[in-house]
C-alpha cells in the first residue's frame, strides 16, 4: 500500500511521524499522536489521540496505546547520558491513559522489555530496564522502580510501589498500596507496608485450572513456611525431602532460597555491576 493511501486511511493528518519510523500499513495512528525516531509500530497496533512513542522502540502486533501514554522516553536515571537503549514490546498489550514506560540503561543491558497480553492501567510507571513477562496486570498508579522483573501472570493492584531490582514471581498478587522492598514469591498474595505474605493466590491458580491437589500442596507448604514454628530454611529442607514434592512447591522453595542471595531479599541485586553506584 502506498504511503499516501496509508496516511489517508490509517494515519490522522495531525499525527507527527518521524521519517525514520516504520508504521505497518494495518496500524492506526490517531489525532495528535507522535511517533518518534527509530520507532517500529507493528501490524494492527492502535495509537489513540495524543499517544506518544519515542525511540528506539519496537511495538509488536495488536497493541493499543491510549491517550497521553508515553512509551520509550529516556530513563529517569542520573547515570544515563544519552547512550543507546531501547524499549521492546510484544503483542496484544493495553497501555491505558498516562502510562509511562522508559527505555533501558547501560547498567541494565540497555533494554526495557514488555511481553504479550499485558494490561497496564491508568497512570502506571514502568521504569528503565524492567522486564514484564506475559499476561501481567498492573493496576492504576503502580510505580515500578528500575530493573524490576514481573513474571508470568502476576497482578499488581493499584498504588503499589515496587523497589528497584525486585522480582514479583509468577501468578503472585501484590495488594493495593503495598510497599514492596523484597522479592515476592510465586503463587502468593502479599499486602502491607512493608508487604508480607498473607496467603496463597488460590483465585489465580484455580482460574488457570490447576489441579486441586497441586493447589492444596502449595497451601500446605505456605502454612508450614509462614505459620509454622521452624525457621524457613529448616522448613524448606523438609519440604524438599518429602516424597512426591510437586514442582510448584519446589519452585516456591527455590525463590525463597534465592532471595537470600541478594541485598535485602532482592535476588536481581546479584546482577548489579559492582561499579554501579548504590542509590
Amino acid at each position: 500500500m502506498a504511503t499516501t493511501v496509508m496516511r489517508e486511511h490509517r494515519i490522522h493528518p495531525s499525527a507527527v511521524i518521524d521519517p525514520s519510523a516504520t508504521v505497518h500499513e494495518t496500524a492506526s495512528v490517531g489525532p495528535y499522536a507522535v511517533v518518534g525516531a527509530n520507532v517500529t509500530i507493528g501490524p494492527g497496533t492502535v495509537l489513540h489521540n495524543h499517544a506518544c512513542v519515542t525511540g528506539p522502540t519496537t511495538l509488536g502486533a495488536d497493541n493499543v496505546v491510549y491517550p497521553f501514554a508515553v512509551l520509550g522516553a529516556e530513563p529517569q536515571d542520573l547515570k544515563f547520558h544519552g547512550e543507546m537503549s531501547e524499549l521492546v514490546v510484544g503483542d496484544r498489550n493495553r497501555f491505558r491513559e498516562h502510562v509511562t514506560v522508559h527505555r533501558g540503561t547501560e547498567v541494565g543491558g540497555g533494554k526495557t522489555v514488555i511481553g504479550s497480553d499485558c494490561l497496564i492501567m491508568v497512570g502506571a510507571h514502568v521504569a528503565h530496564d524492567c522486564v514484564i513477562e506475559d499476561q501481567v496486570v498492573i493496576a492504576n498508579s503502580v510505580m515500578l522502580g528500575g530493573h524490576c522483573l514481573i513474571e508470568f501472570g502476576a497482578t499488581i493492584a493499584g498504588g503499589a510501589g515496587i523497589h528497584h531490582f525486585t522480582t514479583v514471581g509468577p501468578l503472585a498478587f501484590v495488594g493495593g498500596l503495598a510497599r514492596i522492598t523484597k522479592d515476592v514469591p510465586p503463587f502468593l498474595v502479599v499486602e502491607g507496608s512493608p508487604a508480607e505474605p498473607r496467603k496463597v493466590n488460590t483465585t489465580a491458580l484455580i482460574r488457570r485450572q490447576w489441579a486441586p491437589e497441586e493447589v492444596e500442596a502449595v497451601r500446605t507448604a505456605f502454612k508450614q513456611l509462614y505459620r509454622g514454628d521452624d525457621p524457613i530454611a529448616v522448613t524448606i529442607q523438609r519440604l524438599r525431602a518429602e516424597p512426591g514434592v510437586t514442582s510448584s512447591v519446589t519452585k516456591l522453595c527455590d525463590y525463597l532460597e534465592r532471595m537470600q542471595l541478594g541485598i535485602h531479599g532482592r535476588y536481581r541485586e546479584t546482577f548489579r555491576p559492582e561499579s554501579a553506584p548504590r542509590r
